[in-house]
């Protein structure tokens, strides 16, 4: 719910109306998501996840052949770098030939993302996403219809693996705002009819706000519970220690988006009673990798191949990934920042390639005066189209400082978008000042974070 005055009505409405409002968004995404082609490919991908391991290393070479001569030769981006690069497409002909490419980064992606649509995929046929990513610039991400479809069937394949249904009525812990922050007494939630969820945003989780909110999982029987790991398990560690028990447990709760450690997969599942799984995606759908029954992750090769550059002195991969989900805006030999154990073995029957972990998606919090633990900042950062990068950095729990990369397009405008998005998730006690960086550092796990903390980490 972007600032201004529709904003300012939608706050200043009653909770009935609000639910309306908040019903309304899911029909519209009820209607992009679950198309008659969602179904298909969700029919589709229930047999192809038992393919032998033959079948895949056809299928991904076939797609691989096909990907690259589209890119190359719709794709303006693609065309101008591979011809720089001396790059002999007709040598790239399966998957073992992805080396002969050069890597994609993020910086690149941001610098040329008008020049990686397809000029085959027409206008209205597009639709945007913007990414959440770690720091800057949010990248803009142009998908078809198809691709979209394809994207929510892979995930459904995933929670269906646990016995869940499109129709079943679930909890989501995310990073949006549906609530005000000037609220003070529940519902500190808001439902949506179409997609059966009632959403509970992470700044609203606090030992003001837990209580009514296990209530309302005791009164309601929420079939599951999904959402951001980091945020699900701030809301166990409080209920746990107010005593708030759980008596309507859900038959599943699924993780995505940051890392579901094994501190956070131990306490979750302790107090909520029940299974806990998690999916690895994003946004510009270059790849996934989902969890079995047996806590493994598979890689869901149907949209995606993966590489793996192993830095023998950490005994981790680098993740690189190619993807043909969404031709509109193909991601070849992408490098996405997080790095995997290795290639491990799976005895759940599915042929596809196996690991155990992940790792690279860890954020810090920022702490509030009020004691709340906020997380999902990244959501703040999508509003500074000025910004090349910006990272927030606390050093007390009274004020933070966005350190910002600038444009020559970063301006004022920017500064108050970030200081107003800041605000409707951590709230009003806060000095918010602004630095300007050449250069936004790497974590020791070589990631940009979207948060440095300096007041000590989460226990994960």
């Amino acid at each position: 719910m972007p600032g201004g005055l529709g904003e300012k009505i939608y706050y200043k409405s009653p909770i009935w109306m609000q639910n309306l409002a908040f019903s309304c968004l899911g029909f519209q995404l009820s209607r992009i998501r679950y198309s008659k082609s969602f179904y298909r490919y969700l029919s589709w991908l229930k047999k192809t996840e038992w393919w032998s391991a033959d079948e895949i290393h056809q299928y991904q070479n076939s797609q691989i052949l096909h990907l690259v001569k589209h890119a190359y030769n719709t794709v303006p981006f693609y065309k101008r770098w591979y011809d720089k690069e001396k790059v002999e497409i007709g040598d790239i002909r399966k998957v073992e030939d992805l080396h002969y490419l050069p890597i994609l980064t993020k910086e690149l992606v941001r610098k040329n993302n008008k020049d990686m649509i397809s000029t085959s995929v027409g206008y209205k046929d597009r639709h945007n996403i913007l990414t959440s990513g770690t720091t800057g610039t949010p990248i803009d991400v142009k998908f078809t219809k198809e691709g979209l479809a394809f994207q929510w069937a892979i995930w459904w394949r995933h929670k269906m693996r646990f016995g869940l249904k499109i129709s079943d009525k679930h909890l989501q812990f995310g990073a949006r705002v549906p609530v005000g922050q000037n609220v003070v007494k529940p519902p500190f939630w808001r439902k949506d009819t179409f997609l059966k969820r009632t959403y509970v945003s992470s700044y609203h989780i606090s030992e003001k706000t837990v209580r009514d909110i296990v209530s309302l999982i005791n009164n309601e029987s929420y079939i599951y519970v999904t959402g951001y790991p980091s945020i699900i398990n701030e809301f166990a560690s409080i209920g746990k220690e107010l005593d708030l028990e759980v008596f309507q447990s859900p038959t599943c709760v699924v993780t995505g988006s940051d890392a579901l450690t094994a501190t956070y997969k131990r306490q979750i599942g302790d107090y909520f009673g029940c299974v806990v799984t998690e999916q690895y995606g994003m946004a510009e759908f270059a790849g996934n990798m989902s969890r079995c029954e047996n806590e493994m992750f598979h890689l869901d090769f149907e949209c995606c191949y993966m590489e793996n550059i192993v830095n023998t002195d950490q005994n981790l991969a680098k993740i690189i990934f190619t993807g043909w989900g969404n031709y509109s805006m193909p991601f070849i030999r992408y490098e996405v920042g997080d790095m995997s154990s290795p290639t491990a073995e799976c005895t759940c029957g599915r042929n596809s390639q196996a690991i155990e972990s992940i790792v690279g998606r860890l954020e810090d919090y920022i702490l509030t005066p009020d004691g709340r633990k906020i997380i999902g900042m990244n959501q703040v950062l999508e509003y500074a189209s000025g910004a090349r990068e910006i990272q927030i950095v606390q050093e007390t729990p009274e004020a933070i400082e966005f350190h910002v990369v600038p444009s020559n397009r970063f301006g004022e405008d920017d500064k108050n978008a970030l200081v107003r998005e800041f605000e409707r998730r951590a709230g009003f006690g806060m000095t918010v000042t602004f630095k300007v960086v050449d250069t936004i550092e790497y974590s020791s796990q070589g990631k940009k974070k979207a948060v440095v903390s300096k007041l000590g980490s989460v226990d994960r």
